[in-house]
């Protein structure tokens, strides 16, 4: 299977996927999904929506990969890459809009798709020349379990501020309904 047919299997998978998750706490909402799953609509949650739906797809794609032995080097590292390039660029993007006009969900998805474009090219391009590495590929995975406890610490103990805040529901962290 060819990188471009890769990256654009996963980049749609992702973009689809994403508005699946972001329903997933509200139909099924207990601590699993809670964990993993946007809890309500404040701008932590949705970084938290990104961040794992591109970890999961992509991790999915990469044992798909492997059970067809098919190789791709540096695929944690270029995972890890992608989704902090897209988070980072998504915001700062974002966040001057928002500020500025307030949400628009069109405006954000075709935000969102851009930006994730844009990620993924740049982690591609980042990674294409690097020789595997095991230790690299194994802190790339240390690195993204890390982020997901970091994450999943926050939803049940978000900050006061108004990252965390969901001005829809007016509340910090899980909204019960």
């Amino acid at each position: 299977m060819k990188n471009k047919k890769i990256f654009l299997i996963s980049t749609i998978t992702i973009f689809l996927t994403m508005f699946l998750f972001h329903q997933i706490y509200d139909v099924f909402p207990n601590f699993l999904t809670a964990a993993f799953f946007p809890v309500n609509e404040s701008l932590f949650e949705h970084l938290k929506l990104m961040y794992v739906t591109e970890i999961l797809v992509d991790l999915v794609i990469y044992l798909i990969l492997k059970l067809k032995h098919v190789k791709y080097s540096n695929y944690l590292l270029n995972l890890l890459l992608g989704t902090i390039i897209t988070i980072i660029t998504f915001f700062l993007i974002y966040l001057p809009i928002y500020n500025r006009f307030g949400e628009n969900l069109i405006i954000t998805m075709i935000l969102y798709l851009i930006t994730l474009i844009i990620g993924k090219i740049l982690a591609c391009f980042i990674t294409k020349n690097l020789k595997h590495n095991v230790l690299r590929e194994s802190l790339s995975y240390i690195i993204i379990n890390i982020i997901f406890v970091i994450l999943i610490y926050f939803t049940f103990n978000p900050l006061n501020n108004s990252f965390f805040f969901d001005a829809l529901n007016e509340v910090y962290g899980i909204y019960k309904k």
